[in-house]
């Protein structure tokens, strides 16, 4: 019972730190969300593809719960889903140039990206140099932070070669 309480806590004291960061950066004008209609636009295509990879993969994932049998946490395969979905938004929009808004800072957006991928990451080493990450050959939510921050990576990753790409365009 104090196991399922303190992931519960766990679980809680994450969210309300995720919703602190994003407050701060609200105020601090690091997130300014205004865009113009073409990003709007291409913010709304991104999100269609988002939600329709979100239904995918979670029809894929309770399928394969009924073909090849649990092989990981319920937490861990909608994470799973949710980082494929938003990993679908997040590139279509920066391929659409509509990831930031107008009044936006990209050395901070670049900067705040690095630092999740690099906790998520570090945590997820931990879980998998302690043996958590998977149990009995199932991946256990330990694998939530891991994924988090292949995802921040990813999206990281793409943006800055977007950036370079778009920066070589103008200068030749």
């Amino acid at each position: 019972m104090s196991y399922h309480f303190g992931l519960l806590l766990g679980i809680l004291t994450g969210m309300l730190a995720g919703i602190v960061l994003v407050a701060i950066l609200f105020k601090k004008k690091v997130l300014d969300m205004h865009f113009d209609e073409r990003q709007e636009l291409a913010r709304g295509k991104a999100f269609q593809y988002g939600f329709l990879t979100l239904v995918v993969c979670l029809y894929a994932y309770g399928a394969t719960e009924l073909a090849v049998g649990h092989w990981c946490d319920v937490l861990a395969g909608v994470t799973i889903c949710i980082a494929l979905s938003m990993g679908v938004f997040a590139v279509t929009c920066i391929c659409r140039d509509a990831y930031l808004s107008l009044r936006e800072k990209p050395k901070q957006i670049i900067t705040a990206f690095a630092i999740l991928s690099a906790v998520n990451l570090g945590f997820g080493a931990m879980s998998l140099l302690d043996g958590t990450l998977t149990e009995d050959g199932v991946l256990t939510f330990r694998a939530v932070n891991p994924i988090a921050g292949v995802l921040t990576l990813f999206i990281l990753i793409v943006y800055i070669v977007r950036n370079r790409l778009c920066r070589n365009g103008k200068d030749e």
